[in-house]
């Protein structure tokens, strides 16, 4: 609606708003500086220029410029501005100061300036130690900056000639920024005490595992994560602490471990012993026994555990499977080569069943194997019916006679092949395909041999009609697919035409009750005509009967289109000549 205002837009518009704001009052001041140092400087350039030399003027005047850079970023909350602030904020500080205490011993309005110079520098010092603060790294950069700012103002009291008070003030001041540098290079930060808590804790855990070690208990593991605790925990402890959390828990469960192990260890390799007697040439289960005491030797127990319990199962599979499967496999063959029929799938089948047994997988070999004599039962069965099915479609063929038997003969044979192939399902689909196919041929053959008897009786339905060639030609058509034994063509020809037939007899018989109606019609307005002295050479009783008389010779010739327009054409002049009388 009108007058509607977003909160959000309307906040981010005030702020873009303060923003551009602070731009222009930002540029506005480094401007001002700049020209303020430009001012300050003229008078050590123009010395210069006239062969003098340089003075302090001009060192006071390249401090004002570089802050002038810098002090656009003071209308910015964003990181990396925040950041440039903290940095000059940290460099310049320092030297203000410096520049401020040369007139300690001047009049009231250099000591005024002064007081100005150290307020400020104040301000910037406390800027920059709220803004580069935090972890070590912070720290580190901030003392960084800090002797760089110690450096320039070192330079600022090369023309110190230390025989007044400022002079040594200066010193002092230096001296107290380089124990602050020191401090943040060497001294504390947020995390010096969760530090001192890892430190404590890496020390204990270390002691730990030696003497673990000492003891023979492989702890690689653990040790691996106190390594690299102790290469990053010093930069980040929580995440330190964290590593130490596991290299504990490692070490508990390899403390737990290692007094089962050994059980463990011997009752697989009893199972493995049991397999291979029964299956000398199994490698799986030895093979994971052997990785399982390699990974013991290494100190990984989880991991030796792991392999230890995977070979007894693999052991104990083959204990239980192994000669189970063995005799579906052999029962299976014998089963399959003594089957009449070739069974090229369940063949396949074999095969699979004898590599997962090669593979060392004898209960998926066994129900690979087991499954093949059931099958091979009921594909004899399948068989049978398949079989008793080709020889109905045979005998129900050699006496279909009247149709056209070569595909039909062609697809008996395909399947007797799947027959001698064991594909019974193959000949059993095609088996009944023929038997419905010549039922279908046949029904058709029926129907359009008893339609082709009443030959008269059907052109009689269109032997008055204007377009008896079509009819005759539709006809004629079908008496060629019956002659070529194609019935079932002939059929749908003929089904069409009878339909057709009956769909223009029924207009025909529309179109007839109207004419009787209209006839009826005319009657009583004819007489009407007669009773208004309306006469018979009157032109719209002429057009009446004329219009009637075509829709007559238009039915009688099947033209039922031409015929409803005449009819249409009469009842118009009736309805004139009903106005008339």
């Amino acid at each position: 609606m009108d007058g509607f205002v977003d909160l959000e837009d309307a906040i981010k518009a005030e702020m873009d708003l303060r923003e551009k704001r602070l731009e222009k009052l930002s540029g506005f001041s480094a401007i001002l500086m700049l020209a303020v140092s430009i001012w300050l400087a003229w008078p050590s350039i123009n010395s210069t220029i006239n062969g003098g030399s340089l003075n302090s003027d001009l060192r006071y005047a390249m401090v004002i410029i570089a802050w002038a850079v810098f002090v656009q970023d003071l209308g910015s909350m964003e990181k990396q501005a925040r950041s440039r602030i903290g940095t000059v904020c940290t460099i310049f500080w320092l030297p203000i100061t410096i520049v401020a205490l040369n007139y300690i011993e001047g009049n009231t309005s250099e000591i005024l300036g002064m007081s100005i110079l150290i307020s400020v520098s104040g301000a910037l010092f406390v800027t920059s130690r709220n803004i580069l603060r935090g972890d070590i790294s912070v720290l580190k950069y901030r003392a960084i900056m800090g002797f760089l700012g110690l450096i320039l103002s070192v330079s600022l009291l090369t023309t110190a000639d230390f025989d007044n008070l400022a002079s040594y003030l200066q010193l002092f001041v230096c001296l107290m920024a380089l124990a602050l540098v020191l401090y943040d290079w060497y001294g504390n930060d947020d995390m010096r005490q969760s530090r001192k808590e890892f430190d404590v804790r890496l020390n204990n855990l270390e002691s730990v595992i030696l003497n673990l070690r000492s003891e023979g208990i492989a702890i690689d593991q653990a040790a691996s994560l106190v390594m690299t605790g102790r290469e990053e925990g010093h930069r980040d402890p929580e995440w330190g602490m964290r590593l130490l959390d596991e290299a504990e828990e490692d070490i508990e469960r390899t403390l737990s471990l290692a007094g089962d192990i050994d059980e463990i260890k011997e009752d697989s390799l009893k199972a493995i012993s049991e397999a291979e007697k029964i299956a000398p040439v199994v490698k799986r289960p030895r093979k994971a026994w052997d990785m399982g005491q390699r990974e013991l030797e290494l100190g990984s127990l989880r991991e030796g555990e792991a392999l230890f319990r995977q070979a007894k199962k693999n052991a104990l599979e083959i204990i239980k499977w192994w000669a189970k499967a063995e005799n579906a496999i052999a029962e299976a063959s014998n089963v399959l080569s003594k089957s009449e029929h070739k069974q090229q799938n369940l063949e396949d089948l074999l095969m699979e069943a004898k590599k997962k047994l090669a593979s060392e997988k004898p209960k998926q070999a066994f129900e690979f194997a087991m499954v093949i004599p059931e099958q091979i039962l009921a594909g004899e069965k399948a068989l049978i019916i398949a079989e008793k099915s080709v020889k109905d479609a045979a005998k129900l063929l050699k006496s279909a006679d009247g149709l056209d038997k070569t595909q039909l003969e062609l697809r008996l044979d395909d399947a007797d092949d799947a027959i001698l192939q064991g594909n019974s399902a193959h000949a059993k689909g095609l088996a009944d395909g023929i038997i419905r196919e010549i039922n279908s041929e046949r029904e058709a053959m029926d129907d359009v041999r008893r339609a082709l008897r009443q030959k008269k009786h059907l052109v009689s339905r269109w032997a008055q009609r204007d377009d008896i060639a079509e009819w005759d030609s539709r006809l004629t058509a079908i008496e060629e697919e019956a002659e070529n034994l194609r019935w079932t063509s002939a059929a749908s020809l003929l089904d069409k035409l009878t339909t057709d037939l009956d769909s223009v007899s029924k207009e025909s018989e529309e179109a007839s009750e109207l004419i009787e109606y209209l006839n009826q019609q005319w009657a009583i307005l004819r007489n009407q005509c007669d009773a208004s002295n309306i006469s018979v050479g009157d032109d719209d009783r002429k057009e009446v009967e004329k219009a009637i008389a075509i829709a007559k010779d238009s039915l009688k010739v099947g033209n039922t289109e031409v015929c409803l327009e005449s009819l249409g054409r009469a009842d118009k002049f009736m309805e004139r000549l009903q106005r008339r009388v």
